[in-house]
């Protein structure tokens, strides 16, 4: 099973510097997500709270986790969150079957 992940970071003054000192970030993503045995859709530097946003593939979840610890223990962040995008329709299956035994608190 394959995962798609969703990862948004702000740089922390260290990573600033680096990036302004001419760090390839875009060759530094690909090696990570090869390294993860992955592979990047997508990667952009972005205006707003974050800094960059990259859209990757890895092999399951452990490892997208582990894609985040190793980039957060880098020190070049302030901020990092990643996300992981799911196929919906099982979920809606779930939820309307759950949603029909659910009683709410205020009932």
């Amino acid at each position: 099973m394959t995962i798609r992940a969703i990862m948004m970071g702000a740089y922390n003054s260290e990573g600033a510097k680096g990036i302004i000192g001419g760090s390839d970030r875009m060759a530094a993503i690909k090696a990570v997500a090869e390294a993860a045995g992955g592979s990047v859709n997508f990667a952009s530097f972005m205006r707003g709270p974050y800094d960059i946003i990259v859209d990757f593939n890895v092999p399951d979840a452990n490892t997208m986790m582990g894609v985040m610890a190793a980039a957060q223990a880098s020190g070049t962040f302030t901020s990092l969150m990643v996300h992981e995008c799911i196929d919906h329709t099982p979920v809606v299956a779930a939820a309307q079957k759950i949603v029909k035994a659910y009683v709410p608190a205020n009932a």
